[in-house]
């Protein structure tokens, strides 16, 4: 996305439950901060992983990879 990126020391927090920026632009934006851990669990139940690459001021990337089989 082209948003406000996600600062480098909170980048590894994204993730856990409950974890919420404390850059003032998020603050006023509503949000429980369970929706992608709880995006990733399930990601990972498939088999598959939930990653984010980001830049602060540029924006993010989030990665969702799911394993398929193959069609015979």
């Amino acid at each position: 996305d082209t948003g406000i990126g996600i600062a480098p020391e909170e980048l590894s927090r994204v993730f856990e439950r409950f974890f919420r920026s404390r850059d003032d632009r998020i603050r006023e934006i509503p949000g429980s901060g369970l929706g992608l851990a709880l995006t990733q669990e399930v990601a990972r139940l498939h088999g598959g992983d939930l990653t984010v690459e980001s830049e602060l001021n540029v924006g993010s990337i989030f990665k969702l990879s799911l394993p398929i089989d193959s069609v015979e």
